[in-house]
């Protein structure tokens, strides 16, 4: 299955799933409140179910509540956002990406060497 990409809100609500492992609407809700989000639960829960049926969250019924838990690790969803990102932007170009990241951020030394690095261990 392609998911699609996820607006800002959502991937608030993926951030505090990923965050609490499985929750309920009000979980959602006050990690919401600590990333200063403020939300109506019955919004909340609208998203939740919009992105279930997206492919991102799953959901089992405990009693009267639902329980929400992210689908989709965080790890795959950062992938394909980079890779949509590379592919929309850079014509599907790292190196172009680098670039653009290079020439735009003001980047400490130690990132710099830190980049190297991961660079040299992508090579061995």
């Amino acid at each position: 299955m392609t998911l699609g990409a996820l607006t800002d809100l959502q991937l608030s609500l993926m951030k505090a799933l990923w965050s609490l492992g499985e929750a309920t609407v009000a979980d959602v809700l006050e990690a919401l409140r600590g990333q200063g989000l403020e939300l109506a639960p019955t919004t909340v829960a609208t998203l939740l179910q919009r992105l279930s049926k997206q492919g991102w969250v799953k959901h089992r019924k405990s009693g009267r509540i639902f329980l929400y838990r992210a689908k989709v690790e965080q790890r795959d969803a950062a992938r394909g956002a980079l890779q949509r990102l590379v592919s929309s932007f850079f014509g599907g170009s790292a190196s172009a990406l680098t670039a653009q990241l290079l020439d735009s951020e003001e980047l400490s030394s130690e990132t710099l060497a830190e980049m190297r690095r991961l660079i040299d261990d992508k090579r061995s």
